[in-house]
């Protein structure tokens, strides 16, 4: 059966599991990375639960128990460990890993894979200053997400009510180291992030080993943080430690004491800042309303508030100037225009034809009133008007401009 299956020639459920056997049997060795758990003996070997540290994933791990006691110490749960497995795949279809090689993961590797997981997140823009949020003036009310019953969390609480003593602490107690701890912290960040009045959230422990302060260093962790619009405050370990979350957090505090003082403002220094405000501001309000008394005490002594007429005396003493150089023109420009009229009277009645009638001459015109320039016939009926009035007459005879 070296052809593929049909459903009229179907492979046995044998044959199938032969064939994925060899298929995986060419994916060769591999290095893998893990937490131990569940160790425990069977037969000769051993046998444990190899935990993805970002996930939920696991897998059964088989290892001759020489290469657990080459080891420079016995392995405990949640131990980081490195191996170099085959896959294998078991009568019940299970995955199984067989171990060649067990190292645990030392410090130097637990650090180069936080320093190679802290670039790539910087690489994304996790950690650009643009992205830090800025802390409020007074909160109304800080979250803090800390251990059970820890000493930092006693630390926070007496430098935040030294400081200011109404302030409010919505605590999230979780658990900050082990597997849980992820998942603990970031489910009390999204429930801080949701709470209405919470304005700054506090992530807080106190010291430990590299693998305790690892949960710190977890992406999923980073990107719940990075994606949060609350601001928050890292104060993990020691000043030495540096999780990631320091990295992504919008301010790092070297102790959780540190952290309570960025947190929470000193009633003190804000009273003394209002203080200061306040009396800054009664200046500025004085130093205004001397230079407004001073402008009005100017406005006031002028010349012109205190005798508004001398607002009209100059214009009116133009006014009389020009009013008394005003009447001799216009008696003047009277007198040429009486003289000028008087010139044109008289040459309108020169012109006019009344004074023609005054030297003895007539006007002769028909009954409709016009001029009459040639010898009407005999009895046509005629308009005459002379010097002293006017009469209508009847034409005897017509003679010719040549009779006697």
């Amino acid at each position: 059966m070296t052809g593929a299956p049909t459903m009229e020639e179907p492979w046995p459920l044998r044959v199938m599991l032969k064939h994925f056997q060899d298929w995986v049997g060419r994916l060769g060795q591999a290095w893998v990375a893990g937490e131990i758990s569940k160790i425990r003996s069977a037969g000769s070997q051993t046998f444990f639960t190899l935990r993805d540290e970002n996930g939920d994933l696991s897998a059964d791990v088989m290892v001759h128990p020489r290469k657990f006691a080459d080891l420079p110490r016995a392995p405990a749960e949640g131990d980081r460990v490195i191996l170099l497995v085959s896959i294998q795949v078991t009568k019940q279809t299970k995955i199984l890993l067989r171990a060649s090689e067990i190292h645990l993961a030392g410090v130097g590797d637990l650090l180069a894979e936080i320093e190679r997981r802290r670039r790539l997140l910087a690489e994304e823009g996790l950690f650009a200053p643009h992205r830090k949020k800025g802390r409020p003036l007074i909160p109304r009310a800080v979250g803090v997400v800390t251990g059970r019953d820890s000493d930092a969390l006693k630390d926070v609480r007496r430098i935040a009510t030294a400081r200011f003593p109404s302030v409010r602490l919505e605590v999230r107690e979780v658990a900050v180291q082990g597997r849980s701890a992820v998942t603990q912290v970031k489910a009390a960040l999204v429930d801080l992030e949701a709470h209405p009045e919470v304005d700054v959230i506090i992530v807080t422990r106190g010291g430990g080993s590299l693998e305790d302060l690892l949960p710190f260093s977890d992406e999923g962790l980073i990107r719940t943080v990075a994606a949060m619009l609350t601001p928050v405050i890292s104060a993990i370990g020691h000043e030495a430690d540096r999780p990631i979350l320091d990295d992504v957090a919008d301010a790092r505090a070297a102790t959780p004491t540190h952290a309570a003082t960025l947190a929470v403002p000193d009633v003190a220094e804000v009273a003394g800042n209002v203080d200061a405000l306040r009396s800054r501001m009664r200046s500025l309000i004085s130093a205004r309303l001397a230079h407004e008394r001073r402008i009005l005490d100017a406005t006031r002594g002028r010349r012109v508030l205190k005798d508004p007429m001398v607002i009209v005396a100059g214009p009116r003493e133009q006014f009389t100037r020009l009013h008394e150089r005003m009447v001799p023109a216009m008696d003047r420009h009277l007198a040429r225009c009486r003289v000028d009229l008087g010139s044109l009277d008289l040459q309108l009645r020169a012109l006019s034809p009344q004074a023609t009638l005054d030297r003895g001459y007539a006007l002769v015109m028909t009954p409709d009133g016009v001029l009459v320039r040639e010898a009407p016939p005999a009895g046509a009926q005629v308009h005459i008007r002379v010097q002293t009035g006017q009469f209508d007459a009847t034409v005897a005879r017509e003679e010719g401009a040549g009779d006697g």
